[in-house]
């Protein structure tokens, strides 16, 4: 087992300590990290996410992943769905209502607020047995004042020490929502993810993983239509 790199800890890649990103006033800051995010996401956007392979998936998405040149062969996975709903409704329903789709949520909190549209936020999902529940911490920031109504939500994994470990703690190197409108009470919604789980097999990333990200967006998507109806 000492052989096997599948898992970003055994690289070494470990999330950032809060108080690290709190003190630093320059390229190390949150600021600075979640600018960085925000960035990459509204250039990709711009590009219209060029680069992603698509692929089939049973879910009503479009799916499609690319690799990252870092040394790890773990995708980065795109996800695209319309939403019935308007742009800020969806940041929404994805920040602060998340109960409402996701099915494997266990418990959630804000552990630190440190700006008006930036926080700290751990969250815990339920895993098929005998897996055990999957912990999430992250520093996530949002921004709504984007041209032509777009909003975005972006998120990262740190280490913060008001969070104690509530299951295997993931590693979120990647999570991002560009949410633009598209006419009337409506958006596409794009969700960019790339999550090291531990203690799963690359296979499981290559062949799983993407339809799992396609069924989660699904689910926001359809938590609109079932209030509709």
């Amino acid at each position: 087992m000492s052989c096997c790199r599948n898992s970003y800890v055994e690289q070494g890649l470990s999330p950032m300590r809060m108080e690290v990103l709190v003190e630093d006033c320059g390229s190390c800051s949150y600021q600075s990290l979640l600018k960085n995010s925000i960035d990459a996401l509204l250039k990709e956007a711009k590009d219209k996410f060029k680069g992603y392979d698509s692929c089939s998936t049973p879910e009503n998405a479009e799916l499609a992943y690319k690799k990252v040149q870092d040394g790890s062969s773990l995708r980065q996975w795109k996800v695209c769905v319309d939403v019935p709903a308007p742009a800020e409704d969806v940041l929404q329903r994805i920040l602060r209502e998340q109960e409402q789709w996701d099915e494997d949520l266990l418990e959630c909190r804000t552990v630190e607020a440190l700006e008006d549209n930036t926080e700290v936020y751990q969250y815990v999902r339920n895993s098929m047995a005998p897996h055990p529940p999957r912990d999430h911490v992250v520093l996530r920031s949002w921004v709504t004042d984007l041209p032509k109504g777009v909003c975005a939500l972006v998120c990262v994994s740190v280490d913060h020490e008001s969070a104690a470990a509530l299951g295997v703690r993931t590693n979120v190197l990647t999570s991002r929502y560009y949410i633009e409108p598209c006419g009337s009470n409506k958006s596409r919604l794009t969700h960019i993810s790339r999550i090291d789980y531990r203690g799963r097999c690359p296979e499981w990333y290559n062949k799983l993983y993407g339809h799992l990200c396609a069924a989660e967006v699904v689910r926001i998507r359809d938590s609109f239509t079932c209030l509709d109806k």
